[in-house]
């Protein structure tokens, strides 16, 4: 490989190297600020998530307050006015001990100061829920239970012991925060007796494989049992962060396929190119030698009749003439093959479509075939699809069958077994030529097609010019077939040409 192309290889290669890198960098360091974000996010919801969970506890509690004190049978409630303070005094008192009591003036701070009638239970459910609010605020807001009556502070304790921290009810409220965030990562609870305020707990590294994310602890003050402190783990946020990172993260993927395609077809451009003109090169050293050849011999032909008397003799001056006369027609066969590789590459490939006879051209070609000195050639030809014309320009036709039993013949040994056989596939009329000749290589079939390309262990056994199947290609493509080349070392081919029926 030259230097300049190694040289083109390694800066390339280096260029999409640091592009990767830079990139990779880039996406990992806001990869890592995403999930400093989910943290934090996190850790505000279930923050706010506690908070209203517990809200709504007491909210109940509250609720269940205010209708025990409307309760009868259990407090009675009263009111007097305070000469001294000119304000009405309300009075919770225990029905079944009327000395345990405790008295309020929180209504007349509201702006309330009338005193209570036998019957008024709108007013009476007022002062039930403002004494209901309050104890929500001294008690259950602080987590303790003052006593103001025996069976008060009873029914407080039981329902806070009812209503007591539990997880099931704080996990829809958690989701509720979390999917406001745009947060749906799956998440457990982890509770424990004791814990770090501070987060500064040590976790086992089985459970941070499966939950990376573990908030911070907040207490429970639960009245019973060992949860008193609580956290929430998060498993892989992956999904999350890749969501947040959106166009940036899709960007940077586009940018690297587009780096890499870009390399990937500068280098095959490269390789494509050298190899393009590495077979012109051989195909410039074959046609070089093929004119020459014909040039070399018509020219001693003609030195020989002009220099040496030749022409005194008639027989010898005819035998020069008819080798210099067969010498230009292989000159001319080969220029007319070059023109038409160059007539087709410049659209200027007419065709003229007329019914064809596939049996008398393909017979024809055949005993022309087994003229050939030097080789022993069997064949056989079969039709049996009825069909026995084709609409095809009659001289291309020829041209493309001919070139195909030259290349069987071609490069097949001294004996040569020949099978031409007719078939229909698809709407198309299949011509299949099958040799026992040297065959080729798998890699090499997608090539054999190309202008130029001449297979390399071929090349050296038998003179060519890498036109011939290129040449057919064309023909067959402007008819609107198709063709395809199977074949196996040692095996011979097989090469079909398909022309529209």
């Amino acid at each position: 490989m030259p230097k300049s192309t190694r040289f083109v290889i390694v800066v390339c290669a280096v260029a999409i190297a640091m592009v990767l890198l830079l990139q990779f960098y880039w996406v990992k360091n806001y990869y890592i600020v995403n999930q400093a974000t989910f943290e934090k996010e996190v850790n505000m919801a279930f923050e706010d998530a506690l908070k209203k969970e517990f809200s709504l506890r007491c909210d109940t509690i509250q609720q269940l307050l205010a209708k025990r004190l409307m309760d009868t049978t259990e407090f009675l409630i009263t009111s007097g006015f305070d000469t001294a303070e000119k304000k009405n005094i309300f009075t919770i008192a225990n029905a079944h001990q009327p000395g345990q009591k405790f008295s309020s003036s929180a209504l007349s701070f509201r702006g309330i100061n009338k005193a209570l009638l036998p019957g008024d239970t709108a007013f009476k459910w007022a002062i039930a829920t403002r004494f209901a609010y309050t104890m929500r605020t001294e008690d259950l807001q602080n987590h303790v239970v003052y006593y103001r009556t025996q069976n008060l502070g009873g029914f407080m304790v039981d329902n806070v012991n009812k209503y007591d921290f539990d997880t099931t009810r704080l996990r829809p409220v958690l989701a509720h925060y979390l999917k406001d965030r745009n947060i749906e990562t799956p998440f457990r609870f982890y509770v424990r007796e004791t814990d770090s305020a501070m987060n500064r707990s040590h976790f086992d590294e089985k459970l941070l494989a499966r939950y990376p994310i573990i908030t911070k602890s907040y207490p429970t003050y639960k009245q019973k049992g060992k949860e008193q402190y609580v956290r929430a783990m998060f498993s892989n946020p992956f999904s999350y962060i890749i969501g947040r990172m959106g166009y940036m993260f899709a960007g940077s993927l586009l940018l690297i396929a587009l780096v890499a395609f870009s390399l990937i077809y500068l280098l095959r451009t490269l390789f494509r190119e050298k190899r393009v003109s590495a077979i012109k090169n051989d195909f410039i050293s074959n046609i070089t030698h093929e004119f020459k050849t014909p040039i070399a011999t018509a020219s001693a032909a003609i030195e020989a009749l002009t220099g040496f008397g030749v022409l005194d003799d008639a027989e010898r001056t005819g035998r020069y003439l008819a080798h210099s006369k067969n010498e230009l027609e292989k000159l001319s066969a080969l220029v007319d093959k070059v023109l038409n590789i160059s007539m087709y590459e410049n659209q200027d490939f007419n065709i003229k479509p007329e019914p064809v006879d596939l049996d008398i051209e393909i017979r024809k070609f055949l005993t022309n075939a087994t003229l050939l000195p030097g080789k022993e050639i069997n064949w056989n030809y079969v039709n049996d699809t009825g069909i026995n014309c084709v609409t095809a320009d009659k001289l291309y036709f020829e041209h493309a069958v001919n070139n195909v039993i030259d290349n069987a013949l071609k490069y097949s040994g001294t004996n040569v077994q020949l099978q031409i056989s007719i078939y229909i596939k698809s709407s198309f009329l299949v011509i299949a030529v099958k040799d026992n000749g040297i065959g080729v290589a798998a890699n090499n079939l997608s090539l054999v097609f190309e202008k130029f390309y001449r297979v390399p262990t071929n090349a050296h056994r038998v003179k060519g010019h890498g036109l011939g199947l290129s040449y057919v290609k064309s023909i067959i493509e402007r008819h609107g077939g198709w063709c395809k080349m199977e074949s196996e070392p040692g095996k011979g081919s097989i090469l079909s040409l398909a022309w529209p029926i």
